[in-house]
């Protein structure tokens, strides 16, 4: 993984191929997602999805430890909450009705 130039406070990961991750959210929460940009020229796919997982692997181990590092924001950009607070949400389902096409 030395390959790599991470960028913490940007949320980048650089490779020395050119390939770029940008990040949103917090590493080892649900709420953490990645994209990659300026993919090389014919790179194969294989290549390029292990160096993907290699890239997410060195931004997580760069992230300073719970409670320290820079605090970032959801796409909303209201602050994230810590894995296990918040609101518990349940779902109801609605009953279909079936009309019957006989006359009443």
């Amino acid at each position: 993984m030395d390959d790599w130039q991470i960028d913490v406070e940007s949320q980048k990961a650089r490779h020395s191929s050119g390939l770029e991750l940008t990040f949103e959210g917090r590493p080892r929460t649900k709420h953490f997602s990645g994209s990659p940009s300026r993919v090389p020229d014919g790179m194969q796919s294989l290549e390029l999805v292990r160096l993907i997982r290699e890239g997410y692997q060195a931004f997580e181990a760069a992230w300073p430890e719970e409670g320290g590092g820079p605090h970032v924001a959801q796409a909303t950009g209201k602050p994230q909450q810590e894995e296990g607070s918040g609101v518990k949400v349940s779902h109801r389902r609605r009953r279909k009705l079936s009309r019957s096409n006989s006359p009443g």
